[in-house]
């Protein structure tokens, strides 16, 4: 079967995509190669810049496939100025039979054994951010997971809700404990005695000082257990 291709050499506007002029390209075996960058842009509100439509319903291809072979800098580049939207939306349109286990809305491959490349790395380049830094919810009303800016982390606590430790872990309703732990569990000492905040939580506080295990109760007085 005869491939043919279209080589494009000028510019066009279709709908709401305007290619400018310079974006010459010649066909170069498999690939279509551009002497200078391609660029699209456009202005409509109602109609998405560029959509890509992959019709077939089986096999290993995709709609898009970036690859890069420079290893300087990153295959992709995303910048987005958005108030009240992620800068990427992915969404897995699953199967109500649950019979889609496999399937993942993110999935990360970390390719060749040895490499020491990071699986997620999450940075602020600028200084400090005020948002949450990871946030996962499924459950309703909590925060299943969630990394405050501060570094604070909350699991299974209210849904906006603050930690009120540096890790804060409530027991979800039917669960056997809070934390379990198949181990030994260390405590350093202390630096200080606690204050026991926030006292709203009730209870104590457990810890070392000088070697020894004291209890801090509602009464304020530490008593030493061990």
């Amino acid at each position: 079967m005869t491939v043919g291709r279209r080589v494009f050499l000028g510019a066009f506007t279709a709908g709401a995509v305007t290619v400018a002029t310079g974006s010459e390209a010649a066909a170069d075996g498999e690939y279509t190669l551009y002497t200078s960058p391609a660029q699209f842009y456009g202005s409509s509100t109602t109609a998405h810049t560029v959509t890509i439509n992959h019709k077939a319903s089986s096999g290993d291809t995709a709609a898009l496939n970036v690859t890069s072979d420079n290893p300087a800098t990153s295959a992709m580049y995303l910048t987005g100025v958005e108030t009240s939207r992620g800068t990427l939306k992915i969404s897995h349109k699953g199967y109500a039979d649950g019979s889609d286990p496999g399937a993942s809305g993110l999935s990360i491959d970390l390719r060749t054994s040895g490499t020491a490349a990071q699986g997620i790395f999450v940075t602020a380049t600028d200084g400090p951010t005020r948002g949450a830094l990871i946030v996962l919810r499924n459950n309703p009303g909590v925060d299943d997971f969630v990394v405050k800016g501060t570094g604070r982390t909350g699991i299974g606590i209210g849904r906006g809700d603050t930690p009120q430790s540096q890790l804060h872990v409530v027991a979800a309703a039917g669960a056997p404990s809070a934390i379990l732990a198949e181990g030994a569990v260390r405590l350093a000492d202390v630096d200080a005695v606690p204050t026991n905040a926030p006292a709203s939580a009730g209870g104590g506080s457990l810890y070392a000082q000088d070697g020894k295990l004291f209890w801090k109760g509602g009464d304020g007085t530490p008593k030493q257990l061990a």
